[in-house]
């Protein structure tokens, strides 16, 4: 028994003076020697978003050319007020919309409920399939699609009569001004960014997910009307196949009519120049 005692203690001894070895090298090696795993790094923006402007001063607005109002340093400008939280920013998204649209075109149109995170998915689906209806930040149209019958009737077409339904919400789009519109995106661009990542998508900035898919729209194909449907569980669906596989949002410029999808895709273009530079290098992307 007092030899296996002797062996146990001695045993211990080893690894106490083995432990306070390796402790005693691992003090000796320099921090930079150590093998310790970077965090890795974030990737720079695709397209970097420009810094806000300064808000105009009240004398500024109204066009003041005395020596103090056309101070424009730092100090002179006064502090943009602190954002919202995401949860509790549906009263100031729906104040900045109304100064672009007026209120009557924002209580007709846009749900007053998760106006920014709404907004973000949405834009996010463009690209894709159409989300749910209840997903949309915006209230669908209350009008039925309108359609012929082609003059052999063997054809369902969708007509130029369609434009109507959406002229005014083309003619409320086209009437904001594109850098306005984009100096309000980028003073709420945190909240953006903040309702991006709650998402969970793999690209890291919303804006670089945005430019994407105003490019992709910019590119939506020219369909001249009329062209043929086909009725699909309850819904119409183009005829042609190629154009059915398209992405949810060219449907709906396609749908619009040649016209008024040149009217929002100039909207488009110009909204884009504000808010990315073409990569050093290269041309501005041509979407004529």
């Amino acid at each position: 028994m007092r030899w296996i005692i002797s062996v146990l203690v001695v045993l211990a001894l080893v690894a106490g003076l083995w432990w306070m070895e390796q402790q005693r090298q691992a003090e000796l090696v320099p921090e930079a020697d150590l093998d310790i795993p970077a965090e890795p790094e974030q990737p720079e923006p695709r397209h970097p978003l420009p810094e806000p402007e300064p808000i105009p001063t009240p004398d500024e607005t109204m066009g003041d050319d005395s020596p103090e109002a056309s101070d424009t340093s730092p100090e002179a400008q006064p502090e943009p007020e602190p954002l919202p939280d995401l949860a509790d920013s549906d009263t100031a998204a729906l104040e900045a919309l109304a100064s672009l649209l007026g209120n009557d075109f924002v209580q007709q149109w846009i749900k007053p409920e998760f106006v920014i995170p709404r907004a973000v998915s949405v834009i996010n689906s463009l690209e894709g399939e159409a989300p749910a209806l209840k997903s949309l930040p915006v209230r669908t149209l209350d009008t039925e699609p309108l359609t012929e019958e082609s003059g052999d009737g063997e054809k369902l077409l969708w007509t130029e009569a369609n434009t109507a339904r959406y002229e005014s919400l083309v003619a409320s789009i086209e009437s904001i001004p594109a850098d306005e519109a984009a100096m309000l995106y980028r003073r709420y661009y945190p909240l953006f960014q903040e309702a991006w990542q709650e998402l969970g998508e793999t690209e890291p900035y919303f804006n670089d997910r945005l430019i994407d898919v105003v490019d992709h729209l910019l590119a939506t194909p020219e369909v001249e009307l009329p062209f043929e449907v086909v009725p699909y569980e309850g819904r119409l669906h183009f005829a042609d196949e190629a154009l059915q596989e398209e992405s949810w949002g060219r449907k709906l410029l396609i749908r619009m009519g040649p016209d008024q999808a040149a009217a929002i895709k100039q909207w488009l273009r110009d909204f884009r120049q504000e808010l990315a530079a073409p990569p050093e290098g290269e041309e501005e992307k041509d979407f004529s």
